[in-house]
């Protein structure tokens, strides 16, 4: 694996999600389709299951077709990693019974749980596991996390265990090790290229803690997976790893709790407000995918309360640093025009409160931020216009001047339209506000997503644009920053060349002890925040709505809003006690 780095697994990844999401998914759910479960034990009691409001709908619940928030939810719930995410930025092992790393921090080797088992009886191997990865290298695949395991080697040793060879040795591979595993005994024999059409995506077969068993346009029902196995509630407790270069920290999996709900129903809506109507009547305990104005709307009636999950995407404006912008050449005057954001009004207005602010593009909710390395920029339009002074820009009648400049300095910000991203749009706005209220020349400019994304950002052909960009659970960097990921189609869109930062971005990926890596990323994070490399502004929370009889779910930060299920298994209806 070489430095232009095609290895971007799953949270690992710094991509820009700038539409991800935006544009509708066909569904290629057909009413009435399910699937048939194996004579599954009914409860000794009955009881409703957990249901939620979610807005938008299923096509394909799949690994290698989940596209719509509605499928990463369900996909969440089926599908199992070799490890998945505990609490307080912790890793445990989920079909992994352990796991050890060589002190190269390039050979992980996982040893799969003897009673793991897909939902149609089937034991969990080492072949679906290199299965899955060997699909996500393929070069004819082209669904969610294509090539993101590119330059890893996967070998199997027997039917329990498998080992991951790297090229490049990464700290946060076990982050990566989340993964969905696919079965291979139902799926080996399609071809790559049709994986996303096959029926498996309409009658899912995972090894997750549940179990679909319904699905169609309007409504899916899923019920535990013990149920469909007949098999007890319990989970054996792993042995210790020995594991010592990972981070977040590994943890000996507890062993599971019954699963209270009696089962989970997903009802979908293509509007927010007939979706917040449903909230509103009764018909669900939850409600998901809503702005963030409207969750904290139907969050103050009563009855309820909204969930805040910490998030690890960054909206941030992005400087194009190419030559040919010499306006954000100088650090100090990249520092003035993010002093000149009123980034406090914006997460009370654009984000509704449900944000943070950003003091760097590392996540303040990662176990790897470190509070000492700075604290976000004070809001100051009088320091802003100063430093701009200093640094040699000039005031004039008309605007500010670059020194011996005879036009005035006019910044085109770019952002989705609001109807594809209207916190993004609306963080446009303010910026542009805040800016013309010091004289800086600035106007805003939506584009469709396709347009923003493909026509402007992917060929550099902008000055400054509002987006977001997703950093992940164990945030990597070096795609996003590094000089050598300036290359056409590579991650470095602003054209940042730093030598410095490069090593620094390095040393961070990097293996590493837990004391080696916290050091690590506390000085890239002190270049950074020095460098103003591009403008952090916040990092969006993830946020549903809950009605107060719904019981357990914990919050830590998360990748994607499906990630909150990471505890489902705690929740649970207390009228049904």
């Amino acid at each position: 694996m070489t430095r232009t780095d095609s290895f971007v697994v799953g949270t690992l990844v710094v991509l820009l999600a700038l539409i991800a999401g935006l544009v509708g998914v066909p569904s290629l759910i057909t009413p009435g389709s399910a699937l048939t479960l194996a004579s599954p034990s009914p409860p000794s009691a009955p009881a409703r299951p957990y249901r939620e409001g979610v807005l938008g709908r299923p096509a394909s619940v799949s690994p290698f077709s989940a596209h719509s928030q509605a499928d990463r939810d369900l996909v969440a719930l089926v599908f199992s990693g070799l490890v998945r995410n505990g609490p307080d930025g912790t890793i445990v092992s989920d079909l992994a019974e352990r796991w050890s790393v060589d002190p190269t921090g390039a050979l992980w080797t996982f040893l799969l749980r003897d009673d793991a088992r897909w939902q149609d009886g089937e034991a969990v191997t080492a072949d679906d596991v290199a299965f899955t990865i060997k699909v996500l290298q393929d070069p004819s695949y082209t669904g969610p996390g294509a090539g993101s395991w590119n330059g890893v080697a996967v070998h199997t040793d027997g039917t329990r265990t498998v080992t991951f060879t790297l090229g490049t040795p990464l700290g946060g591979f076990l982050q990566a090790a989340t993964q969905p595993i696919a079965p291979a005994h139902l799926l080996a024999d399609v071809p790559v290229a049709r994986l996303a059409d096959v029926a498996f995506g309409r009658q899912p077969v995972g090894s997750g803690p549940f179990a679909v068993a319904s699905l169609d346009q309007d409504i899916a029902e899923l019920i535990p997976t013990t149920a469909v196995l007949d098999l007890p509630n319990t989970s054996p407790s792993p042995g210790p790893s020995n594991d010592s270069l990972a981070l977040p920290f590994a943890t000996e999996r507890p062993d599971d709790p019954i699963p209270y709900l009696a089962g989970i129903e997903f009802r979908f809506f293509d509007d927010p407000e007939t979706l917040a109507q449903a909230y509103r009547a009764g018909a669900v305990d939850g409600a998901s995918g809503l702005s963030p104005a409207m969750t904290s709307q139907l969050a103050s009636a009563p009855d309820s309360h909204a969930l805040h999950y910490p998030g690890s995407t960054l909206t941030a404006v992005l400087l194009n640093l190419r030559p040919g912008h010499p306006e954000f050449a100088d650090p100090a005057v990249r520092a003035a025009l993010l002093t000149a954001i009123d980034r406090a009004t914006l997460v009370r207005g654009a984000f509704s409160m449900a944000a943070g602010l950003a003091s760097s593009p590392i996540p303040p909710s990662s176990v790897l931020y470190d509070p000492a390395a700075g604290s976000p920029v004070p809001y100051d339009p009088v320091a802003a216009a100063a430093a701009l002074k200093a640094a040699g820009w000039s005031l004039a009648s008309d605007g500010w001047h670059l020194p011996r400049a005879k036009t005035r300095v006019d910044i085109e910000l770019l952002s989705p339209d609001r109807a594809s991203n209207p916190v993004a749009f609306d963080t446009a706005e303010a910026v542009v506000h805040d800016w013309n209220a010091i004289g800086i020349g600035a106007h805003h400019v939506a584009l469709d997503p396709a347009t923003f994304a493909s026509d402007r950002l992917a060929t550099g052909q902008y000055s400054a644009v509002v987006g977001d960009v997703t950093i992940g659970l164990d945030p990597d960097l070096y795609p996003l920053l590094a000089s050598s990921q300036t290359l056409h189609g590579r991650s470095n869109i602003i054209g940042l060349q730093d030598p410095t930062l490069d090593k620094l971005l390095v040393a961070a990926r990097g293996p590493g002890t837990e004391a080696a890596r916290l050091a690590a990323y506390a000085a890239l994070q002190e270049q950074l925040v020095k460098g103003v490399y591009l403008l952090p502004l916040a990092f969006a929370d993830e946020s549903v709505v809950v009605r107060d009889t719904v019981q357990g779910p914990s919050v830590r930060e998360v990748g994607d809003p499906a990630d909150r299920f990471w505890d489902v298994l705690t929740w649970r209806l207390a009228a049904d006690r």
